[in-house]
C-alpha cells in the first residue's frame, strides 16, 4: 500500500513538473511572438518614416523649382516692361 502511495505520488511530481514545463515554453512562445510583433511593427513604422522622409525631400524640391521657375519669370517681366515703356 506505501508503495503504491509513493508511486501514485511520484507521478503527481512528474505531471506537476511536465505541467510546470509545458507552461514555461508556451509563456516563452508568447513573449517571443510578442517581441517579434514589435520588431515587424517598429520596421514598419521606420519604412513609413523614410517614405515620408521622401515626400517631404521631394515636396521641398518641387517648391524649390517653383519659386525657381516664378522668379525667373518675373524677372523677364520686369525686362519685357523696360523695354516695352521707352
Amino acid at each position: 500500500m506505501a508503495e503504491g502511495l509513493l508511486f501514485f505520488y511520484l507521478i503527481q511530481v512528474f505531471i506537476l513538473l511536465l505541467g510546470i514545463s509545458v507552461g514555461h515554453s508556451v509563456l516563452l512562445l508568447k513573449i517571443r511572438h510578442e517581441e517579434n510583433r514589435k520588431k515587424e511593427l517598429e520596421l514598419a513604422l521606420l519604412e513609413k518614416r523614410e517614405d515620408i522622409l521622401q515626400q517631404g525631400k521631394k515636396i521641398a524640391h518641387d517648391l524649390e523649382e517653383v519659386l525657381y521657375k516664378a522668379k525667373v519669370q518675373q524677372e523677364i517681366d520686369d525686362i519685357i516692361r523696360k523695354n516695352g515703356n521707352p
